[in-house]
């Protein structure tokens, strides 16, 4: 029996897009926007929130009343730390006579301003440790050298004059000398001197007795053992020293030096003392000897 793959036209359904489409408003329950008003703010909101705010800072102001007011948070106890025990007693000695008062309300900045103020202090940090305790950290000067200004005194890195001296005898520091009385150039004198001092090692620091800074950008050092004046210059000190100790002994048969001027490289420039004795003697004599 014959068949047709293929129908004719009219026999074919009618085609999809001529078919009528039909909309359907689903099962579920839709949801409509509902339309928000705004609320309108009337006086008595106004005065809730005035009346709130009123009790903050009310409270605030009670708290901060009884707060400094508390005799637990009056300063009771005042820890000073300092290497230097004598720079420490007379700091708590000071301290005694102060009033602090409340912990809160004390001011730190004028306490280290004060403290600061003196000759043997270089830092000063402060500390508030609740509830009644203050900590008092210092870090004292070092002294570095003795400076002779028509009076000993003793000095540190920047030249503070800590204290006068009657006698160098009890101290083992180098003394600092200028035939001007450091009248000029006193900070960049002082700053040659220590970066002499920086330059050489323990031993050779113990053997300097006196640095005399006299002429600008030079340094004239004299030992303890030797009383010759090494001329150093401004530069290679340790350098200068270990070369003069290393022909001191040939040095030795030109008798005792005034000076040695170690400023030039490769060369020495020397000269003798006079020989008290020789000069003593007649001229006479000494021709003929």
């Amino acid at each position: 029996m014959a068949s047709h793959l293929n129908p004719p036209l009219k026999t074919r359904g009618e085609p999809f897009y001529s078919q009528h489409m039909q909309f359907q408003r689903g099962k579920g329950k839709t949801k409509t926007r509902k339309v928000q008003r705004r609320a309108k703010l009337k006086f008595r909101h106004i005065f809730f929130y005035l009346l709130i705010i009123g009790g903050i800072f009310y409270s605030v102001q009670k708290s901060y009343l009884f707060l400094i007011s508390w005799d637990n948070l009056e300063v009771k106890d005042m820890i000073v730390v300092c290497r230097n025990s004598e720079v420490k007693e007379e700091i708590q000695q000071n301290l005694e006579n102060i009033n602090v008062g409340n912990i809160l309300l004390f001011d730190i900045a004028h306490l280290q301003e004060e403290l600061a103020a003196h000759r043997w202090i270089k830092e000063v940090r402060i500390r508030k440790i609740f509830p009644s305790t203050l900590r008092i950290e210092i870090k004292d000067r070092t002294p570095l050298a003795l400076l002779k200004r028509e009076n000993l005194y003793l000095i540190d890195e920047e030249g503070i004059h800590l204290e006068r001296i009657e006698s160098r005898e009890k101290l083992d520091l180098p003394l600092l000398v200028d035939s001007n009385n450091f009248k000029k150039d006193y900070k960049e004198k002082l700053e040659l001197a220590w970066e002499c001092l920086r330059s050489l090692s323990l031993s050779e620091k113990e053997q300097l007795d006196v640095l005399d800074l006299s002429e600008y950008e030079n340094i004239t050092v004299q030992l303890k053992k030797k009383k010759t004046k090494l001329i150093l210059g401004n530069d290679q000190f340790s350098q200068k020293l270990k070369a003069f100790q290393k022909y001191s002994v040939r040095l030795g048969k030109f008798g005792s030096l005034e000076y040695a001027d170690l400023r030039f490289p490769d060369r020495f420039i020397i000269k003798p003392k006079k020989n008290p004795y020789k000069s003593a003697i007649p001229k006479s004599n000494r021709e003929a000897n």
